[in-house]
């Protein structure tokens, strides 16, 4: 089996939360999307923190995305006093990535937030009204061919505790 079989169930219960459904129904509401960002910021920067650390960076040239989200983030605010606070799964899923001491287990999480956004991403882009520079990835096709030859089946295990992670912050919201 593939990597994408092997992960394909938690996969579709990651897609099937209330959060992504409203995502879909286009019901989202904007204050969300923005906590959402705030969050995704936060576990972005682990995973490309530990990623580059090991060198996987290197091996993917653009594939970081944090620095955007945060951009992204910045602008959603437009210089509002609101204030933004790690959630506890936000912090609990970054202190399990600050964990990660093997790069196959940090490869299996950038695969699963990074490639989603490299596909799904492009779908909502036209789906929320909010900015979405890292969603724009200017060499998406070359950058998913080097995952791909990464990418093995033995990584199959740590991407369901990517996916699991995702499904347990995406129920934490109600939408």
């Amino acid at each position: 089996m593939s990597l994408k079989e092997l992960t394909q169930e938690r996969h579709a219960l990651a897609e099937n939360t209330a959060f992504m459904r409203s995502v879909f129904a286009g019901t989202m509401r904007p204050e969300i999307w923005t906590d959402y960002t705030y969050q995704k910021f936060q576990w972005y920067y682990a995973i490309e923190d530990q990623a580059g650390k090991m060198g996987l960076l290197k091996e993917l040239p653009g594939i970081a995305r944090a620095h955007l989200i945060r951009d992204d983030f910045y602008d959603m605010i437009n210089g509002s006093h609101d204030t933004y606070f790690f959630r506890p799964i936000t912090g609990e899923y970054v202190q399990y990535i600050n964990g990660l001491d093997d790069a196959k287990r940090v490869l299996a999480h950038l695969y699963t937030w990074h490639m989603g956004d490299m596909f799904g991403g492009q779908m909502i882009k036209k789906l929320i009204d909010a900015p979405h520079r890292h969603l724009d990835f200017d060499n998406a096709q070359a950058l998913m061919m080097t995952m791909r030859g990464m990418l093995t089946d033995d990584l199959a295990d740590e991407a369901n505790i990517a996916f699991d992670w995702a499904i347990r912050i995406l129920s934490e919201y109600d939408c």
